[in-house]
């Protein structure tokens, strides 16, 4: 089961992580979504959200920017961070879906892996 997370802004990526009021959580196995949910972060900061998208297992955070502070830890944590991403989020995921199902991802290609929506 893969576990993925993307700030949120009405229906797109956000454009910065930590900025955003909601996150999308999505499950994936077998190259297919299993279960969304959407999660309301409310006023949390930005560490107490990457804390918290450990402790649920999260695997990969799709954002816009992201500070780089919050990246390393992250990385540090274990969550392979895509960043510089934009567009719808749902589609967005529809990429990682095709790059997991081709074999292609890798924490060195984290930033890239996704061509912009």
């Amino acid at each position: 089961m893969i576990k993925v997370a993307v700030p949120l802004f009405k229906d797109r990526v956000s454009p910065h992580f930590g900025a955003s009021p909601k996150m999308l959580l999505v499950m994936i196995e077998h190259g297919v979504i299993q279960s969304e949910a959407t999660w309301d972060v409310g006023g949390e900061s930005p560490m107490e959200i990457a804390r918290r998208l450990a402790s649920l297992g999260i695997q990969y955070v799709i954002c816009g920017g992201i500070h780089r502070t919050y990246k390393e830890w992250l990385i540090t944590s274990g969550i392979t961070v895509v960043e510089n991403q934009r567009g719808i989020a749902t589609e967005v995921m529809k990429k990682l879906l095709n790059e997991l199902a081709n074999g292609r991802r890798d924490q060195k290609r984290a930033s890239s892996f996704i061509e912009k929506a």
